[in-house]
């Protein structure tokens, strides 16, 4: 008698079960599909018939991004080592702010331009160490460019 009340409840706990691995494998295709957009879901167009061509344009566009960068002729250049002293010695959490600032108009002084981009490694650098904290000095290669801007990197070691 024991084996006939427990059939129905083995047959029950397998039922969860296959529910509960059909939920899961659901959860990994939705986890592992990769994203849609709702335009493109709205769409008529297959979304992986435009992937491709998607794709192929980003990767176009992303060279065109580096020539136009790369267009702009130095027209002179320096390898400067800038002081930050008046930025270490800023109170509080201003320092690094000024160091970027200070190195700035270190630049526009040097090549008599207000047209000044510092580049991100070089930003990164400055603010490495924090807010509070930045370098006592940085060592940078400056370029001036024939559209008339400056161009800051950090000089290589």
């Amino acid at each position: 008698m024991s084996n006939d009340s427990n059939a129905p409840a083995a047959q029950e706990a397998a039922k969860t079960e296959a529910e509960a691995q059909a939920i899961v494998a659901e959860a990994k295709a939705i986890v592992e599909a990769p994203p849609t957009s709702p335009a493109a879901e709205s769409t008529d167009a297959k979304p992986e018939e435009a992937k491709p061509a998607a794709k192929a344009k980003a990767k176009e566009a992303k060279p065109a991004e580096k020539e136009e960068k790369e267009e702009d002729k130095v027209l002179e250049e320096k390898v400067m080592t800038i002081n930050l002293r008046h930025a270490f010695l800023t109170y509080g959490r201003k320092a690094t702010p000024k160091a970027v600032r200070l190195v700035k108009r270190v630049t526009c002084k040097a090549f008599k331009t207000e047209d000044v981009l510092l580049d991100n490694s070089l930003n990164e650098f400055l603010w490495a160490r924090g807010k509070t904290k930045t370098a006592r000095r940085v060592t940078v290669k400056v370029q001036k460019l024939e559209s008339g801007k400056v161009r800051v990197l950090p000089a290589e070691a």
